[in-house]
């Protein structure tokens, strides 16, 4: 059974996402972490709280430990990173709680990954889907593609 990992499934975004693969993946553990800030609303959720396939977990990807612990409780396969502080009227107020979420969070997970994924000998994925405030602007053309550098920003 494969164990999926959906940061910031609480927001907007992230419970679509979350309620697509609980909907589409029942054989798959889908587990949720958010934190419940500004943007997290359980509420989002109702429909699928009690699938027997979902699970939610209220912990910060700022926490590494946490982090880490979760990769080792549920034995995490797949990782969709969602959770960004991403309002930019917030950044200008407090720019460290996106370095802390965007940067240090991001991070946490992807050490967590490493540490957990390096040697099985299985395929892993590690999907991040985030804002312009993490990607930067694209621009009149273009596309973003794998090789696309981070070029986080605000136009303020």
């Amino acid at each position: 059974m494969e164990n999926i990992l959906i940061t910031g499934g609480a927001g907007f975004i992230g419970s679509h996402v979350l309620r697509l693969f609980v909907n589409t993946y029942p054989d798959s553990n889908i587990i949720n972490l958010d934190n419940l800030t500004y943007a997290g609303n359980l509420l989002n959720l109702t429909d699928i709280e009690n699938k027997s396939n979902y699970r939610f977990v209220k912990a910060d990807i700022v926490d590494g430990d946490q982090v880490f612990s979760l990769f080792e409780q549920y034995g995490i396969d797949t990782v969709v990173h969602l959770a960004a502080e991403s309002h930019v009227d917030r950044s200008i107020v407090n720019p460290m709680a996106f370095v802390h979420t965007n940067v240090l969070g991001t991070v946490n997970l992807l050490n967590a990954a490493r540490h957990f994924w390096a040697g099985t000998g299985k395929t892993h994925r590690f999907y991040h889907i985030s804002t312009d405030e993490v990607y930067g602007s694209l621009g009149e053309e273009g596309l973003f593609t794998e090789e696309t550098p981070y070029d986080p920003r605000s136009p303020y």
